[in-house]
């Protein structure tokens, strides 16, 4: 299990990569691990926002890449694309990069 500041740190290493190859204006983490109570089965969940939109093909290259470097199974979502009933929580305790 990685330590969530190694993750942090891995992160935005990617930054500008992100930025460049898929217009990623922000990302950060939320749940298990913005908590510090992930477990060995957590998953990394990770909200993004675009500066422009890109195509579905992008989106899971783009997950599949962080999932790759992070060697972590990862859920990675837009804001508009979590459910309104935990959105306005999730956006409170997301940890941008």
């Amino acid at each position: 299990m990685q330590d969530y500041s190694a993750i942090l740190d891995q992160l935005r290493s990617m930054r500008h990569e992100l930025r460049e190859q898929y217009h990623v204006k922000r990302i950060g983490v939320f749940g298990s691990y913005s908590r510090n109570d992930q477990t060995k089965e957590s998953d990394l969940d990770l909200v993004v926002e675009f500066d422009q939109s890109i195509g579905m093909m992008a989106f899971v290259h783009l997950q599949n890449l962080i999932a790759d470097r992070l060697n972590l199974k990862i859920d990675l979502v837009t804001p508009d694309g979590l459910h309104p009933l935990i959105r306005d929580k999730v956006m409170h305790e997301v940890v941008y990069v």
